[in-house]
């Protein structure tokens, strides 16, 4: 990176974690360089990836900052690093094998601009397959609330997705960043810590495209309900308004978390034993 760069601080940091992701990878960089919006780095943080993705994502230009971390972390972790890199005001988050729509930063950078209090900006998304066929929208599937939604969010499935989402970075000082004792569920574990604290809005379009493929970590629901149900409990622990409030609505979404598994191991056994070995 030149010195001519070296003291500017874009609006957003994009943050981009990579471990083999060559297959998606220029598709997912250029969606950025796409964007309306024009005021962003991307931190791209290389999980020691042994493919070409190294090569792919050095041969940007300096609005691209390329990390290599010196061994392979967790994902969570490797977030977090990330992050302690960025220089935006914004942080905004791409898996490598995801695509923003062009006016995505545009739209929530606006919204932002519009409400100075608002922390946690994110919207809607067509979630596709591995050839980019469209399967159905995140929304239609899981509603989201907008405004206080801690207590949504604790007893739902997280309505959430990272790809959409923008965060003012000074939440991350008064909150903390991902917390690696989660595999599966990190990122709806630290939705709920910045929800508890902070009002939240969204745009209401579909202005990302998450790709579901056999390599998604978001597959092992047997780690995520157990995580789910972990989180539950910590939060009707530590708050005791959140216990009077919850109590009977914590009871049904734990009951329809193990209904879900049972099913899930009837069909699947071996794969879903997991649930109690992790």
């Amino acid at each position: 990176m030149s010195e001519s760069i070296d003291h500017y601080s874009p609006a957003v940091s994009v943050i981009m974690n990579c471990y083999n992701c060559s297959k998606y990878l220029k598709e997912a960089i250029d969606s950025v360089y796409a964007q309306t919006y024009t005021d962003w780095e991307i931190i791209f943080w290389d999980n020691v990836s042994t493919d070409g993705s190294a090569g792919i994502a050095q041969s940007y230009d300096s609005k691209l900052r390329y990390f290599c971390g010196d061994k392979n972390v967790p994902l969570g972790n490797a977030r977090n690093l990330a992050i302690n890199k960025a220089k935006g005001q914004y942080i905004a988050f791409l898996d490598c094998d995801d695509i923003w729509l062009p006016s995505k930063m545009e739209k929530q950078i606006a919204l932002f601009e519009s409400n100075p209090d608002l922390k946690l900006v994110f919207c809607d998304c067509n979630i596709v397959n591995f050839q980019h066929d469209f399967l159905y929208r995140a929304f239609s599937v899981q509603p989201p609330s907008r405004g206080f939604v801690f207590n949504e969010l604790l007893l739902s499935n997280n309505f959430i997705p990272l790809v959409t989402v923008v965060v003012k970075n000074s939440v991350f000082n008064a909150v903390g960043t991902f917390n690696n004792e989660y595999k599966i569920a990190e990122e709806y574990e630290l939705f709920l810590r910045i929800a508890y604290k902070y009002h939240l809005d969204y745009v209401d379009e579909a202005l990302a495209e998450y790709r579901v493929h056999d390599n998604n970590w978001s597959h092992r629901q047997d780690i995520g309900i157990k995580e789910q149900l972990n989180l539950i409990d910590f939060w009707l622990t530590k708050d005791i308004s959140v216990k009077n409030g919850l109590r009977k609505k914590r009871v049904k979404r734990k009951m329809a978390l193990y209904i879900y598994y049972i099913v899930k191991y009837m069909k699947f056994p071996k794969k879903w034993s997991a649930f109690y070995k992790t």
